[in-house]
């Protein structure tokens, strides 16, 4: 049983409908799964084309920001070693005379060299004493005036081809400052210290606001204009347990705008953005900054959300609506660099023409492999239909639509064979149409044919499950039953005979006949002997028997 049920399942297969169908599908399987393996290769390509091409403006940012971080870190340095050892020369002691003899006034400015120094820029006692940042401790006044002096020097005399900062400057808690930008003695001045000082980056360095020391960044965010806005870098400026002031470089909102045109290197390959920390456009490698916000809120805390676990130096990426969105942490400053990859800028780049061969191939090699199926399945099922056609031609016979001699012989010997082995019992019926030949004489071979077809649909209709008919001559047939007795078989064989001679065949116009057929029965265990041909021959004796005793009527004894 179980091996007959493999079989069943296995021939389903055999089907040469279901075999094309089955092929071609594997075929648009491997296909599909190919092409989006190559897909998937693609858009990692594409990504680390992204991540790249960020990388290197986030190097050449970082590295210019590290540039002029290690110079303000040089200019503090400067300033511990002055403070610990002040330089006492005619200049200086003339300077800080001066000081003294202008400390009262409402602005004043120290210059020891014309063409070698910067001058030092300050504002009353009085303005100091009105804000509780400021101070001016005299025992370390002229001290840190003194160093101021000496850092002056060096300022003017240091590299001037910085590419992004426009201001380095020293803002003073003593009610000065010093600055890579020098304002004339005016009363400018004071307007200019008390910008200084009124920035968020400087009351950002008190201990309080700064336990650590550390260097801060600050943004000064003016969403409705770009030139009021400017980035700073600051540090301050301790020693002794004092704190003196803060050194800080100031990075105007324009230069980071050039710089990152410069850096950008294809109009294709996205738009670069810098934020602060509080993912605050700063500057873009556009033309220009955008009119309206690039995210929505909810896309500024999915941005956030990836960001803000991320170490300095640390990437990623987003998929926002029809966007790829690349980010960068830098290490050398409180923000990060996002670039925005829009999907028409991806369709004319190079991955974007990349990706449509290949979905034109797909489709190309889709539309193909379905034109061949339809023709191969056509193709197939014609083949299959000629095949059956040809099949049933050979095993039946085309007329009564009966097994025909040959395919009724071997089936009949194997259903013998079959009740043999199980010791069932077997019977052949051999029956044969009364006076058929008059009948072709009388009204032509034509009515015979429908004489012979109506023989063989009321044999059909008598027929049992199980038993198999066939024509083994011209107006002969015969009939096996198995796990059927000789008594049986005789009623088998008689119902039979009646339904033939029951009803009138109108054979032509006006003409009608009644026809009548006589039978042999003969059975295995009656000979015990299962051969189905000497059992046919049996029968068929007794056949003739009957035709010898007049007719329509059933033999099954010699």
């Amino acid at each position: 049983m179980f091996g007959d049920a493999i079989q069943r399942e296995i021939s389903r297969f055999k089907s040469p409908g279901k075999v094309v169908n089955l092929c071609f599908i594997v075929v648009f399987i491997f296909s599909t799964v190919l092409t989006w393996r190559e897909a998937v290769v693609l858009e990692g390509a594409y990504v680390a084309n992204q991540r790249n091409s960020l990388d290197s403006v986030a190097t050449l940012l970082d590295r210019q920001l590290q540039h002029n971080i290690d110079s303000l870190l040089f200019y503090r340095n400067t300033m511990h070693y002055a403070l610990q050892s002040p330089i006492s020369t005619d200049r200086t002691r003339k300077s800080l005379a001066e000081f003294d003899l202008f400390r009262t006034q409402p602005f004043w400015q120290l210059r020891l060299d014309l063409h070698r120094s910067l001058p030092i820029n300050g504002v009353s006692d009085e303005f100091v004493n009105s804000s509780p940042l400021l101070e001016r401790d005299d025992e370390t006044l002229h001290t840190e005036l003194s160093a101021a002096l000496e850092l002056s020097y060096i300022m003017r005399l240091s590299d001037r081809s910085r590419t992004l900062p426009q201001r380095i400057f020293y803002a003073s808690r003593s009610g000065f400052f010093l600055s890579s930008t020098a304002p004339v003695n005016d009363p400018k001045i004071v307007s200019l210290y008390y910008r200084l000082i009124a920035q968020p980056y400087f009351s950002s360095q008190s201990p309080q606001n700064n336990p650590s020391r550390v260097l801060r960044w600050t943004h000064t965010f003016n969403p409705n204009s770009t030139s009021g806005q400017i980035i700073t870098a600051a540090i301050p400026l301790d020693f002794n347990g004092r704190w003196y002031g803060v050194l800080a470089l100031d990075y105007p909102i324009d230069s980071l705008h050039s710089f990152l045109q410069q850096a950008k290197y294809d109009d294709h390959e996205g738009t670069v953005l810098l934020y602060d920390n509080e993912l605050n456009p700063i500057a873009t490698s556009a033309k220009r900054m955008p009119k309206h916000a690039l995210f929505t809120a909810p896309q500024l805390a999915q941005i956030a959300n990836a960001v803000t676990a991320a170490k300095p130096g640390e990437q990623g990426e987003l998929r926002l609506d029809t966007r790829f969105i690349t980010w960068a942490k830098l290490n050398n400053f409180d923000g990060l660099l996002i670039k925005v990859h829009t999907l028409e800028e991806g369709v004319r780049g190079e991955f974007g023409r990349i990706s449509i061969v290949l979905s034109v191939l797909w489709l190309l090699s889709t539309l193909m492999l379905f034109v061949s199926w339809m023709v191969i399945r056509r193709l197939v099922s014609n083949m299959f239909s000629l095949q059956q056609t040809l099949s049933w031609r050979a095993n039946y016979d085309t007329l009564t639509r009966l097994y025909n001699r040959g395919a009724f012989f071997e089936i009949a010997n194997k259903i013998a064979q079959e009740c043999k082995q199980q010791a069932q019992p077997f019977s052949v019926i051999q029956m044969d149409l009364d006076l058929f030949k008059s009948i072709n004489d009388r009204f032509g071979h034509s009515s015979g044919d429908k004489v012979l077809t109506h023989a063989a649909a009321m044999l059909s209709d008598a027929f049992r499950q199980g038993d198999v008919a066939g024509r083994v001559g011209g107006e002969e047939f015969c009939i096996v039953l198995p796990d059927t007795t000789l008594e049986e078989a005789v009623k088998v064989a008689e119902r039979i005979r009646v339904r033939i001679n029951s009803k009138e065949l109108l054979l032509k116009q006006g003409n009608t006949t009644r026809i009548s057929a006589s039978f042999g029965v003969s059975s295995a265990l009656e000979f015990n002997d299962y051969d189905f041909e000497r059992l046919q021959s049996y029968a068929d004796h007794r056949l003739y028997k009957a035709k010898q005793d007049g007719r329509n009527q059933v033999c099954s004894h010699d």
